[in-house]
């Protein structure tokens, strides 16, 4: 007998239709479920689901606003170091220029190469630099230690100092 009794107190609904989308559940209801439909308290529990509705479109829309600042801020510290990087970059390359004309000067001091020939030199370090150096040296002209040529003005060697022109005058009269 209370298995009977157990029987007819809960009741199996079925949500949902064969054909639908929405998957069949079962749903057993109790004899304090079946109640009668009362409006207010519908109407109360429809304004309160409202209510949360509303509070979470609040709370949707102030997170959306978070989320995009968020992103734009690191869209901006991303800008930041991205030109961070940039100026680190060229500061390397300005660093490396300076101690490469640096080391190309002390090498060419070292061997007695001429300051013109400075900028000349190739190599990355200060061996490759010297080695370099030595090169041009070697392949520059040598000149006679006592000879009194002035490569710069050639008539120091002993010339009388007078054009073409005195002298076509002086000989030819």
């Amino acid at each position: 007998m209370a298995e009977t009794a157990k029987q007819e107190a809960t009741e199996t609904v079925v949500i949902g239709t064969p054909g639908s989308a929405i998957p069949a559940t079962e749903v057993k209801e109790t004899p304090e479920q079946k109640e009668t439909f009362d409006e207010a308290r519908a109407m109360a529990l429809i304004e309160k689901l409202r209510g949360e509705n509303r509070e979470l479109a609040k709370a949707q829309k102030r997170l959306t606003d978070l989320e995009a600042a968020d992103k734009k801020r690191s869209e901006a510290e991303m800008t930041e170091l991205q030109k961070a990087q940039a100026k680190l970059t060229e500061l390397e390359t300005q660093l490396k220029d300076e101690k490469l004309a640096r080391m190309r000067q002390e090498a060419a001091i070292k061997t007695g190469l001429p300051a013109v020939f400075t900028e000349r030199l190739k190599g990355e370090t200060p061996e490759e630099l010297e080695k370099d150096a030595q090169a041009i040296i070697e392949a520059l002209p040598k000149v006679k230690p006592g000879s009194n040529v002035n490569p710069t003005n050639p008539n120091a060697s002993g010339g009388s100092g007078e054009t073409d022109e005195q002298r076509r005058k002086r000989l030819f009269g």
